[in-house]
């Protein structure tokens, strides 16, 4: 397919594991995520919008909106935790499948101390899975493909700050152990810069293997302000560390033209982490619009 364009929920302060934002309800979401140009939208938490498959469908279509994707985290390198993980996987997996998405978005789950080392890289890398906890991680993720397989979709993994595949180090392993016909990347922007990722560098080497795109933006002072207080990462979004597109230190135009020099053809999903009472969390309609604007000067 074309390259097309998209936001989340996560832009309007809907984010796993926090509470939910009172003033931004689903159908407002939805609406300004359509107001603001964009064809189509991830699904948020479960539960944010609606599970039921059918009533999802309408409410999607009402605004001409396409269901891109779902991010579904689970704790990877703990085996005791696999269980209630897939169950999780296969319970969204079917709901996305019957709502038209052909994409999972598999992370490893946060956890409290790579939360606190967030941003870090070597202190992140200092506290990575040992190899046992590696093989319990892999085990999952091949999971997760098969049973993503018996639904009719693909799945792409979303390094994540905070989480035990954060810095490019940890990225390039998970990928050592799968063929690229397996297992796509779902590249996020922001938080491989911030994880001590080179983008551009990323970029240059692999984007066959990126099967869809967070463009999340980042202040390089922000960042540098949060390492250097040692904030874990829900602390780094209040603290403003993602920028609306275009407005940080992210060089955009040699992504995107790294991006189509390449290939890539797959969903760019419009991102700007924020979460209630935290910098930019009072404005996602403008910093959406913003975005999408900055896309269409782009040539996007």
């Amino acid at each position: 397919m074309a390259i097309q364009v998209a936001n989340a929920p996560i832009s309007w302060g809907i984010m796993e594991h926090v509470d939910l934002p009172v003033d931004y309800p689903y159908g407002r979401v939805l609406d300004e995520i359509k107001a603001a140009g964009y064809s189509g939208t991830e699904l948020g938490p479960y539960g944010f919008l609606p599970a039921d498959a059918s009533v999802l469908r309408q409410e999607l279509e009402k605004r001409s909106l396409t269901l891109c994707s779902a991010f579904v985290d689970i704790e990877l390198g703990n085996a005791s935790a696999h269980a209630e993980g897939l169950a999780y996987v296969t319970r969204s997996a079917e709901l996305i499948s019957a709502a038209g998405a052909r994409l999972l978005v598999l992370s490893d789950k946060i956890t409290p101390a790579r939360n606190a080392t967030s941003g870090r890289r070597a202190d992140a890398n200092a506290i990575s899975w040992t190899d046992a906890e590696w093989k319990a991680a892999a085990t999952a993720v091949r999971e997760v493909i098969q049973r993503c397989k018996s639904f009719g979709l693909r799945v792409a993994f979303h390094h994540h700050a905070g989480s035990h595949v954060e810095t490019p180090e940890e990225v390039d392993r998970l990928f050592s152990l799968f063929p690229a016909s397996e297992l796509g990347l779902c590249l996020d922007t922001g938080h491989y810069a911030y994880g001590g990722g080179d983008t551009i560098s990323f970029l240059e080497r692999q984007v066959p293997r990126v099967w869809c795109v967070h463009l999340k933006d980042l202040y390089e002072a922000k960042a540098a302000e949060a390492r250097a207080a040692r904030m874990n990462f829900h602390q780094a979004i209040r603290h403003g560390i993602f920028a609306p597109l275009g407005k940080g230190n992210l060089d955009f135009p040699r992504i995107l033209a790294l991006l189509r020099g390449g290939g890539f053809d797959g969903w760019l999903v419009v991102e700007a982490d924020v979460l209630p009472g935290g910098v930019g969390a009072d404005a996602p309609l403008a910093n959406a619009k913003a975005g999408r604007e900055y896309l269409r000067r782009s040539g996007i």
